[in-house]
């Protein structure tokens, strides 16, 4: 059915205006508590400068200072992951913009020329220090504004710039990690980091690679806002929505083991190790009597601890798990004591693509499925998965 011309004129028209996006991140999809940590995590650090400035520099430049400050908190919050909001981009971009804008101030007298060509030495030392972050252009224009009344002296750079960025720039640190839970992007690994070898983890071995986004990202001729870690993290997400389009809706409740062998924290840690042995399996769940997953145990979790200084030694502890001879100490032992808490589970709704960077990438090989009541209902192992993928795989298109 053919759409009428009216309604597409107006979406083309919202579209341009930036009112609805059709080629573009919807910020809708921001999850509302995230918004509003992110308002928080905002009003903190600008209270904080503020708060600090007053006590240590003077009013009036102070609240000059405010505008680019409020500017830079947008970014360093709303926008972390962008190339303008890194640690340098925004200390660069400050620090060395107003050391421009106050030499512009003492070599020009006319306002227009002044101002042009702080803004234009800006742009382009930004682009040689590498260091573009737009709101150092209005720090840049402060001493410029201030050249109307009075040339501001050297001392401008300390107080209240520097003292400006520095306070920003550690509250920002500090409230991005503890209250808004964003970990710092570490350098991409150039091996796989679970397994510890040269090879790329599985998912990179084929189709593009780092290198091939950054070569693209580095092609383009203009500032390009997303990082090549974050592209590739949407180039990721990208290819598994694009396999659940076409796989159709398998979820993880249609591919899990529901019959599960579980054992209690209490349970002796011999009897879980001759469950692991008579069931040929290597995990068991742990769970309490309402079937909610307190962790798991598997046979690495028996080995971990292990401090023996050779090959024999490791056989005489087994042989005692399995015959229940010496080591005495050992038998007292629960299953709370031995098992990993910190796990990685999914839903029984979720789709099996979700399955696929954690089985293949982060070395896991059984994942405990959890109902709507948070309830342990199943597991699925890589073999599971597997199997999965060649069914769909076999399906007519």
């Amino acid at each position: 059915m053919k759409t009428p011309l009216h309604k597409t004129l107006i979406s083309r028209l919202l579209n341009q205006l930036g009112l609805v996006r059709l080629d573009s991140q919807s910020l809708s999809s921001i999850p509302l508590w995230q918004r509003l940590k992110v308002a928080l995590a905002a009003f903190i650090a600008l209270f904080v400068v503020t708060f600090t400035s007053l006590q240590l520099a003077d009013t009036t430049s102070t609240i000059i200072l405010l505008a680019s400050m409020g500017a830079s908190s947008v970014l360093l919050f709303g926008l972390p992951n962008s190339p303008l909001a890194k640690p340098w981009s925004f200390t660069g971009g400050h620090l060395i913009s107003a050391a421009i804008g106050l030499i512009c101030s003492h070599l020009f007298n006319d306002l227009a020329l002044m101002a042009a060509a702080t803004i234009g030495c800006v742009l382009f030392v930004m682009y040689i220090f590498e260091c573009m972050h737009p709101p150092g252009g209005a720090t840049a224009l402060v001493p410029v504004i201030a050249s109307t009344d009075q040339l501001l002296g050297y001392d401008f750079l300390l107080y209240p710039v520097a003292l400006n960025v520095l306070v920003m720039l550690a509250a920002s640190l500090v409230l991005n990690r503890l209250l808004l839970k964003r970990p710092q992007q570490k350098t991409p690994e150039k091996f796989d980091p679970v397994h510890l070898h040269q090879d790329f983890s599985p998912l990179k071995r084929l189709g593009l690679q780092p290198e091939d986004l950054l070569s693209a990202l580095n092609s383009f001729q203009t500032v390009v806002d997303v990082s090549e870690q974050d592209l590739e993290k949407i180039y990721t997400q990208a290819q598994l929505h694009a396999y659940q389009r076409k796989s159709g809706e398998i979820r993880c409740r249609d591919i899990m083991s529901a019959d599960l062998i579980t054992v209690n924290a209490d349970t002796p840690v011999a009897t879980a190790w001759q469950l692991l042995q008579k069931h040929k399996i290597s995990m068991l769940p742990v769970v309490d009597k309402q079937q909610q997953l307190l962790g798991v145990v598997s046979v690495a979790d028996f080995l971990k601890n292990l401090h023996v200084p050779h090959y024999w030694g490791l056989l005489r502890h087994l042989n005692g798990l399995l015959l229940k001879r010496g080591h005495k100490k050992h038998h007292k032992r629960r299953v709370a004591e031995l098992m990993t808490a910190r796990l990685t589970v999914v839903s029984e709704d979720d789709h099996i693509a979700a399955l696929i960077p954690l089985l293949s990438d982060q070395g896991l090989h059984h994942i405990p499925v959890l109902n709507r009541q948070q309830q342990l209902s199943g597991i699925i192992t890589q073999s599971d998965l597997i199997a999965a993928l060649y069914s769909v795989a076999q399906q007519p298109h």
